[in-house]
């Protein structure tokens, strides 16, 4: 008995921690934990003996103020001085300024596919805009100083670098797309010059990197001789509304990684890169936590980068890889990756060249794949790309399942090429689901049936046996065999249908053809289908109502009571409390995810209904002391029973 007491507790203990670890797994991917506000740590730092005090300031537009005032002193550049550039390509707009040698704006607009297909990305009419005087439906995917492309001497001046407030000099060839900035280094020891060129077909682009010593001296980048930082893409747009109305989720789209040392990482935009772990075993005290570089042991950066809901913006060094990474982890930075350069020095004359595949588009698969071959380096090793990783899908940061979310979205398209309606597709694709899993989800519903019917058995059983637990487990179990069922076969589509499940939610969350796809009510799929919004409230603030969520708690009900036979008191508060949390969970997901769920309930329920009216049930002859199988048409079996019909004979 003690040890059965054992065995009992420890598969409770198991249950309670597996109940717990799905709990925070869900809460960790669909509701991340909730970003602290802004504010100031002061810290003490020891520096060459003395104390130091730095103020670590999170507040990212004071540090460019800092820096613009601290900086030598540059000659104010003119309005006029200013030169200005714009580019178009089959995919992309994009706008340059001589001042900081820099791209200002980058957008994405509609265009055709290789395979000739239309993707449509502005489909609002807000998207419209005004593009060297003619009308683009385009989205903007840069934010704040737009990308920067600039060397950055000093981690305090982070995220601003000096050299936007340079004018460089520059030209632009139109024929080759290519456009050349350059301009001496802000001590004038060195000249920069930056190459960007771009293709007509590609979401490719390329960057160069070119410092030269223009002294007779050796010379180090860093005037201190220490890291020079690079920096690429900021934070990654579009920005759909303010940053003050930002929920825990909106931050979540937004995201920086980086591939160094053969791993892959990624973080939140805005929050450190402190785990609990870290701060648990880990003691900050006497550190200066604002920046963290990270280098490598084995292998060197292959790529960083930042991304968004829908779109990614990566940047791969060609030849010279550079040997760490800088984080900034000030609450609501915008900063992005740094490429960090150690001990960068040059002798007389002599120049270094740094080549850079740069990739923005599509958080998909298909994005970036070449559409010219020759510029292909798969295809071409003398492609200009050459060198390009081969971990670049990496970076769209989709999760374990990606193979299967990518199938999804494959189908989804080549169902909304016959129906030109992505909800119209959703409906369609739970239907072939359906019918996919249909010999699983038919054992299931069998399964289902036989346990209503075996329900007044184990009712007598529980209440015969109360008062011995073990018996009346080995008695259910013997009942259970003897009728040939087993209750947790309807279990097992379930199962199988979580990995799936993770699939679809990233495929209708993340997936840019869904964005604001209209559909009956819905005016977005990939957002929740609120159709009111009430007053600011006491204590809740604003309540979005919803209605897909109704529906689908509603089915869920239908579909428990349906398949739901235990007679436990504590089973049967479970059956009642899982719609509170499925509506928990669905209130603010995307619209796409919870009509497939939707959807997928009421199939569930017409099969079942199906089962149980049409559905036939093998009869099996009661054996004697034990109780005989019962269906809507047989007496309930009772001890002794038998003997009762043996007598009245």
């Amino acid at each position: 008995m003690q040890n059965d007491t054992n065995n009992r507790q420890g598969r409770l203990f198991l249950a309670l921690f597996l109940s717990l670890a799905v709990w925070m797994g869900i809460n960790y991917i669909f509701f991340p934990p909730q970003t602290p506000k802004p504010k100031t740590v002061t810290e003490t730092a020891k520096t060459d003996g003395a104390d130091k005090e730095k103020t670590a300031t999170t507040d990212p537009k004071a540090e460019i103020k800092k820096a613009t005032t601290e900086s030598p002193k540059l000659k104010p550049v003119k309005p006029e001085e200013e030169k200005t550039f714009s580019l178009k390509t089959d995919s992309f707009l994009v706008r340059f300024s001589s001042l900081g040698g820099r791209i200002t704006e980058y957008y994405i607009k509609d265009h055709k596919e290789p395979d000739g297909s239309e993707f449509v990305i502005a489909k609002d009419p807000k998207f419209q805009i005004d593009f060297e005087g003619q009308t683009e439906k385009a989205v903007e995917l840069t934010r704040g100083q737009g990308f920067d492309f600039n060397i950055i001497e000093d981690k305090d001046t982070i995220p601003f670098s000096a050299y936007n407030l340079v004018n460089f000099s520059s030209s632009y060839n139109a024929e080759t797309k290519t456009i050349v900035f350059e301009a001496p280094s802000l001590d004038g020891k060195f000249t920069i010059q930056k190459k960007f060129q771009f293709f007509p077909s590609e979401n490719y682009f390329k960057f160069n990197l070119t410092l030269k010593n223009r002294t007779s001296e050796t010379i180090h980048i860093s005037p201190s001789k220490s890291d020079v930082y690079f920096r690429s893409f900021s934070s990654l747009g579009p920005i759909l509304k303010k940053k003050e109305d930002f929920n825990d989720r909106d931050n979540a789209h937004y995201f920086r990684y980086y591939y160094l040392d053969g791993s892959f990482k990624d973080h939140v935009d805005g929050t450190s890169t402190q785990g609990f772990f870290d701060n648990l075993f880990g003691s900050n005290e006497g550190k200066d936590t604002r920046y963290e570089i990270k280098k490598g042991s084995n292998d060197k950066v292959d790529f960083v980068g930042t991304g968004s809901r829908y779109f990614i913006g990566v940047i791969d060094p060609l030849n010279d890889k550079p040997a760490g990474v800088l984080l900034d982890n000030r609450k609501g930075n915008e900063t992005g990756v740094l490429l960090v350069y150690d001990n960068w020095k040059l002798g007389p004359g002599e120049e270094v060249n740094l080549d850079y595949a740069a990739y923005v588009g599509v958080r998909e698969l298909d994005g970036t794949a070449f559409r010219d071959s020759k510029l292909d380096p798969k295809i071409n090793k003398d492609s200009t790309f050459a060198g390009l990783s081969e971990s670049l899908d990496k970076s769209f940061n989709q999760g374990i399942t990606t193979p299967l979310r990518n199938g999804i979205v494959w189908i989804l398209k080549k169902i909304y090429l016959v129906i030109p309606n992505y909800g119209w597709a959703i409906v369609i694709f739970a239907i072939l689901f359906k019918l996919a899993f249909y010999p699983l989800n038919k054992k299931q519903a069998e399964s289902m049936k036989k346990m209503q019917e075996l329900s007044p058995q184990i009712k007598l059983i529980n209440e015969k046996y109360a008062e011995d637990p073990k018996l009346k487990q080995e008695k259910t179990i013997e009942l259970y065999k003897k009728n040939g069922t087993n209750p947790m076969a309807g279990c097992l589509p379930m199962l199988i249908q979580i990995p799936i499940f993770i699939a679809l939610y990233t495929a209708f969350s993340d997936t840019v053809d869904l964005w604001n796809s209209p559909f009956l009510w819905i005016k977005d799929l990939s957002e929740p289908d609120t159709v009111f919004t009430t007053p600011k409230l006491a204590f809740i603030g604003t309540l979005a109502i919803n209605i897909l969520p109704l529906i689908m708690v509603a089915t869920q009900v239908v579909q428990s009571k349906m398949t739901t036979v235990s007679t436990d008191p504590n089973q049967k508060m479970m059956m009642y409390m899982m719609p509170v949390i499925m509506l928990y969970f669905f209130w603010s997901m995307p619209a796409g995810v919870t009509m497939y769920w939707t959807m997928q309930n009421i199939l569930s329920i017409a099969q079942q209904v199906y089962t149980n009216k049409f559905g036939k049930s093998e009869d099996k002859k009661p054996t004697n002391g034990g109780p005989a199988p019962a269906n809507n048409s047989q007496a309930i079996a009772r001890p002794g029973f038998r003997n009762q019909n043996k007598k009245k004979k």
